[in-house]
């Protein structure tokens, strides 16, 4: 069995270059260090690959309409700042497929990756344009896709900053990105701490806020976006849309008040910043 390895040894906070950071968790499998500047949780272990096959996916195949459901609503969010109808959309960390599958079904030209085997076949069973990668490295060219989404992949990242200059590579100028992940200001994860294990587990190497997260994606290029209940309102039949406007604002006003356990941000490859980068 391959054990879990450490992917950093400096002390100095991978955000704000605050040194001397907390130990949160410094077990065998489970470390992971805490920014008292930023509030940046980071530096835990890294899993082997192989953590990712057998039946971590299981139970998200059971789920997979309302999987559908939910990706076909985050997809539409976006669509204002979309410069195309048809845009070609990659799923980053697809899982079972859910989003790429909802992509497609909305007539955009949809593409997914993961790390995991077993997830890419179980994709391509369905039909669907998925592929197995390994590591950061992704088999796009420059400035390839309009739409980039990735749902709770970034805190497994070996290196953040690493892995949003290759996601940032390969969207278009002027592209956009979306994506969740856990909120470290959630009430009940700051509440019980290292108690609520659920929360924290071994596999995550970092833990985000709304403010550090973002800071993270603007030194990588980005620009921030206002987070849209809806997008166009020709995305989602009139019955979705207004599925979308509750199930929405109801999240974002937990989120508001810490009641969610994810933050969602939405943003943007800078053209300015592209052009700069390339000259």
């Amino acid at each position: 069995m391959t054990t879990a390895q450490s992917t950093c040894t400096d002390s100095t906070c991978e955000n704000c270059g605050h040194q001397e950071l907390e130990t949160f968790f410094d077990e065998p499998a489970h470390k992971l260090q805490r920014c008292p500047a930023c509030n940046l949780f980071q530096k835990g272990y890294l899993e082997s690959e192989a953590v990712y096959e057998g039946d971590y996916h299981t139970h998200y195949s059971k789920r997979r309409k309302s999987k559908m459901r939910t990706a076909a609503i985050r997809l539409a969010s976006t669509t204002k700042y979309l410069n195309t109808d048809r845009p070609r959309t990659l799923d980053i960390g697809c899982s079972v497929g859910a989003t790429v599958q909802a992509a497609k079904d909305m007539g955009w030209d949809a593409l997914g990756v993961d790390i995991s085997q077993n997830a890419v076949k179980y994709c391509q069973s369905k039909g669907l344009d998925c592929h197995k990668i390994d590591g950061v490295k992704l088999p796009f060219k420059d400035d390839h896709f309009d739409l980039l989404t990735n749902w709770h992949v970034i805190e497994h990242c070996r290196d953040v900053k690493e892995t949003l200059q290759e996601w940032y590579r390969v969207l278009k100028p002027g592209g956009i990105m979306i994506l969740e992940t856990p909120d470290s200001t959630y009430l009940k994860a700051q509440w019980m701490r290292q108690k609520y294990l659920k929360f924290w587990p071994p596999d995550h190497l970092y833990t985000f806020d709304r403010k550090n997260l973002c800071s993270i994606l603007k030194g990588s290029g980005f620009e921030i976006l206002p987070t849209r209940i809806l997008g166009k309102t020709s995305a989602l039949s009139p019955q979705m849309s207004m599925y979308a406007m509750a199930y929405r604002g109801y999240r974002e006003t937990c989120r508001a008040i810490k009641l969610c356990k994810s933050l969602e941000i939405c943003c943007r490859k800078s053209e300015s910043t592209a052009a700069k980068a390339a000259a």
